[in-house]
């Protein structure tokens, strides 16, 4: 190994004073990955670093509390942008995050597009790649998903909710729309009678109600808060 390659390494890591930092052979992509990786494991035998797991580090830090304890979640987003993934936190704690409940978790949830273990309070929900690549697109998905068993509210007033997100700008009604076509039938129906309210493009309403059969009903208790609930069976 190049000394140079071990000094770039060392001095990167001692003048970077964030001790959140999660330290990977990425962030020194310049270098060659068994030089970066020979540099990382020397800095870790001299307890300059301390291994997270294979590949992953941070530099340690007494507080009056103890020594700095790495984010595990940090972790888990280094992961999935190596895989170049789609994902964002999602479940109760992303819907707490936009307002539509107050409810507080004990586990987070993680929506990803590619298989990955659950562990150390943390659950993963596969889910697909929105349409606008946006998280919000994402989490409106998984509360049309989730939309009976989201606590401290209720479906109805989240519905409401979900429109001023639309209406908004927040939340583009064509990419949900199109997203939708993806998800449960239940679902495309309450994203069409969303878009038929709130103006979504006519192919898209027509190719998302061609996927559905409207002869069957879908009980959901949202009907007061959708204007074109009966047209998409919504009852």
């Amino acid at each position: 190994m190049k000394l140079s390659i071990y000094k770039v390494v060392e001095e990167a890591i001692l003048n970077n004073h964030d001790y959140n930092k999660i330290w990977s052979n990425s962030d020194f992509k310049d270098y060659p990955v068994a030089s970066v990786s020979k540099a990382l494991s020397i800095l870790c035998q001299k307890n300059i670093i301390k291994r997270i797991e294979k590949g992953y580090y941070y530099r340690p830090k007494m507080t009056v509390l103890g020594e700095n304890v790495p984010d595990y979640l940090k972790l888990i987003f280094l992961k999935l942008e190596k895989k170049k993934a789609f994902y964002c936190i999602s479940g109760i704690s992303g819907f707490n995050n936009i307002g539509l409940t107050t409810q507080v978790p004990n586990i987070t949830v993680i929506a990803c597009d590619c298989p990955m273990k659950n562990n150390k309070g943390v659950k993963f929900i596969h889910r697909k790649w929105p349409h606008s690549g946006t998280a919000i697109e994402r989490i409106i998905l998984d509360a049309l998903i989730d939309i009976d068993r989201i606590s401290d509210t209720t479906p109805s007033k989240n519905i409401l909710k979900i429109k001023r997100f639309i209406i908004s700008g927040e939340v583009d009604i064509n990419d949900l729309g199109i997203s939708a076509k993806q998800e449960s039938a239940r679902v495309k129906a309450m994203v069409g009678a969303l878009g038929q309210e709130l103006g979504m493009n006519k192919t898209i309403l027509n190719d998302l109600k061609r996927t559905l059969n409207l002869k069957n009903d879908f009980i959901i208790d949202v009907a007061s808060s959708l204007k074109y609930a009966k047209c998409w069976s919504i009852k």
